[in-house]
This record gives structure tokens, sequence and C-alpha cells, in this order.
């Protein structure tokens, strides 16, 4: 089985017509999207000069990665305190259930955070919490976020994190203490090292290894030897990037683990984690 565990409700990715034959054409089972705080026909276009030298790539695609959400993330349309995206991308789900599963973005800061994320849940059974800290001002030690953690652990669903700096990194490792029947997925392997070295004896951490050029083999290596093979999921953040999936698949397929610790990257740790497998 192959799920990618990170992607956005635009572009190529933010219509199922366009989607699904992509998924076909790569062998992918599943696809986990998340609101872009953005409309979908939108393309998001990395600047010429990230692909003249490789070493740039990574900065670029970062500097552009971010850049590009904080601008779409200002006129994204807000009802009752929560995203309307979060709207858009059940309506993809509802046409290919068995295809597309969804991680719900909201704001630890909202005034009715659990009132929302109860009635959302029952209308929609999203599959996990998005939270962004680049885009959403908050912190790992905010009560809403304690609030949060409770929800994920009483619907027994994940809380996908993008963290924003080593403060709230070092916050991150603390909370996932507190509630160690919590599961966290770090978008991007984001603070991997500082994880690694405050929260080595942690069992609810996960890690997404989108991008591709991003992150390394030798890092993923790492995680698995630190928290497990089972702690390592495939993602892609596209369509963010240049068939960022599509090489992020031939990239582990191609790398020296074990077929048994590629099959569980590419997609059955996160099945066993969304409760996919019976």
């Amino acid at each position: 089985m192959i799920i990618d565990g990170h992607s956005h409700a635009f572009g190529e990715f933010g219509y199922t017509e366009k989607l699904i034959p992509l998924m076909d054409k790569l062998g992918v089972d599943k696809v986990v999207l998340c609101p872009s705080g953005t409309e979908p026909d939108v393309e998001f276009v990395v600047p010429e000069i990230a692909y003249r030298k490789a070493s740039m790539i990574s900065f670029f695609h970062i500097i552009s990665n971010i850049l590009f959400l904080r601008r779409q993330h200002k006129h994204m349309p807000v009802v009752d305190d929560d995203y309307v995206y979060n709207d858009y991308v059940f309506s993809m789900i509802n046409e290919y259930p068995d295809r597309l599963l969804q991680y719900f973005w909201t704001d630890p800061n909202n005034p009715h955070l659990l009132e929302n994320l109860q009635k959302n849940f029952e209308k929609m059974s999203f599959a996990g919490i998005k939270l962004h800290q680049c885009l959403t001002k908050f912190t790992n030690k905010d009560e809403g976020m304690k609030k949060i953690s409770k929800f994920a652990i009483e619907k027994n669903i994940p809380i996908f994190i993008h963290l924003y700096n080593f403060k709230e990194i070092r916050r991150f490792v603390k909370l996932a203490r507190e509630f160690p029947k919590a599961n966290y997925i770090v978008a991007h392997m984001m603070g991997f090292e500082i994880i690694a070295r405050r929260g080595r004896d942690l069992k609810n951490v996960y890690f997404d290894v989108s991008t591709y050029f991003i992150i390394s083999n030798k890092r993923i290596r790492t995680a698995m030897k630190k928290f497990g093979d089972d702690k390592v999921l495939l993602g892609s953040d596209s369509p963010i990037g240049d068939r960022c999936l599509e090489l992020n698949i031939e990239k582990i397929r191609k790398a020296n683990f074990t077929e048994k610790q590629k099959k569980m990257i590419l997609g059955d740790n996160l099945a066993k984690l969304l409760n996919l497998t019976s």
C-alpha cells in the first residue's frame, strides 16, 4: 500500500479529475489532503533560479513554500472561526472516500475550538488535525494545544503539525510527553535533532519525510534507528514543488532500506496509524 500522508488541495491536487488519474499512474492507493489556504485553481511555481543549482533547491523550496502560503493565508475565508477550505477538502473526500483522506486545519486559539472540532468531526469524520505554526500564531504551551491533544486521544486520530522554531520544538517535546496517548506527526521532520535529543523516549511522535530533496535517506535511517521503523511516514507536500510525490516514492524505493522498511514508510505505517488496517 502507498499513502501520501501530506498534500494540499489545490493545483493538480485540488481537483479529483486530475488527482485520481495521477494516483492511478503512480500506483498510489490513498492521499491525505489538507486545506491549502487558497483557491483550488491557484498554481504554485518554483522560482526558476531554484533549478539552476542542486544545492539551492531546498533553500528556495522552503522560502517559496512559506512565502506562497503566507500570501494565500491572508485571504483565506473564515467561517465560524474555522477555515472554509476544510469544506472544500471534504467535498473531494466525498467523491472518492476510498482513495482520499482529510486532515482538518484548525487554530488552537479559536474561541470555539472544541465546539467546532466536535461539530466538524461529526460531519466529516476527518482522519487527523492539521496545525501550521508558520501561518497560525500559537505556541505549543497554549491551552488550545492541550484541548486538541485530548480531542485527538478521544477520537483516536493524529495531530499533524508544522513546527516553527527551536523554542516551539522544545515546547512540542514537552507537550508530547504530557499527552503520551496522543499521536503527533512532525511535518518535514522539522527539529528532528532536538526531538531526538530531548524526546528519544517518546513513543507517540512520527515523522513526515516530505519533501524528497529536503529529507535525506541518511536522516530517515537515523529516525528509524532512534524512534523505530514504524515512525517514518511518506509525504509529498504536493503540489508545492515539482513531481514531489512521484520522486519521493522513487527515492524510497531506491534507498538502501530493507523491503519491509520500504513498505512501512510508503504506506503501512500510516495505514496503521490512521486505523485503515483490519
